[in-house]
């Protein structure tokens, strides 16, 4: 080999390996749709997307070395993206489904959602469970599951409102025993507001429970990997449940893997 085929394989080998380089530190394009506070939404002031999905993507992108290209799109547009290549992954509150798990592949779950109930911190009407709920007044958001819930428990005496905020207020003027709201809506309510925290128990009892993952094509099990491999990292180190307790104020559920 002479001296100019040499200088041509050496330029060759160091372009692939430019290449594969810039493959692997590649952008992350991550879709969302930002109408689902507290885990994706619009700050009122700036415009900018934020949440503890958010936060979570981000963090995961750094510890894959990766930087994060966030997409706010509509919710029904993430998955067709990405099963048609233009999006990498979706992140929007994504429960997991087995109609979905046709289509894409999950991360590890990151968070369980589902109905909770908030009662007074006095708990007078001494409510533990749902079972507890039944014959007891009951405070819900109109047209949410948590009113379908309630309608469903016996001899309970229901008022509707139009914000789950207004539901709890009721609850604490002495008007109701109970709330039962979606779990990440109160936690994030508890964190927004000291003195409803103060003057509340929201308790464990989960309800409807659903899986929260970020999704994938199925031709990509590669990322879900190195994904997955980064919740887990994030989980080790502790970084998980400060972004956890950032958003809903208490620490993450030990159940998840």
């Amino acid at each position: 080999m002479n001296f100019a085929s040499l200088t041509k394989t050496a330029a060759a080998f160091a372009a692939s390996c430019l290449i594969a380089g810039s493959a692997f530190a590649a952008t992350l394009t991550v879709a969302t749709s930002a109408t689902f506070p507290p885990f994706e939404f619009q700050d009122s002031k700036t415009g900018t997307v934020q949440g503890f999905e958010i936060d979570l993507v981000k963090a995961v992108g750094a510890k894959m070395g990766r930087d994060v290209k966030i997409e706010n799109i509509g919710f029904d547009a993430i998955i067709p993206g990405i099963l048609s290549g233009t999006i990498d992954m979706g992140a929007a509150g994504f429960s997991i489904t087995p109609e979905r798990g046709k289509r894409v592949l999950f991360s590890l779950p990151f968070y369980k959602s589902g109905l909770t109930i908030i009662v007074p911190k006095e708990n007078k009407a001494d409510i533990t469970d749902f079972k507890s709920l039944e014959g007891k007044r009951i405070s819900v958001q109109i047209g949410t599951t948590s009113q379908q819930l309630a309608k469903k428990i016996p001899g309970t005496t229901i008022t509707t409102f139009a914000s789950a905020g207004e539901a709890v207020l009721n609850m604490l003027a002495g008007n109701s025993d109970a709330v039962i709201n979606d779990k990440p809506v109160t936690d994030y309510m508890l964190t927004q507001s000291k003195s409803i925290a103060e003057q509340t128990t929201h308790l464990k009892p989960i309800a409807t429970a659903d899986l929260f993952a970020m999704v994938f094509a199925k031709n990509n099990p590669a990322l879900k990997a190195e994904v997955d491999k980064a919740l887990k990292d994030l989980k080790a180190d502790g970084t998980f449940d400060k972004l956890h307790e950032k958003w809903f104020g208490v620490r993450s559920d030990p159940e998840l893997p």
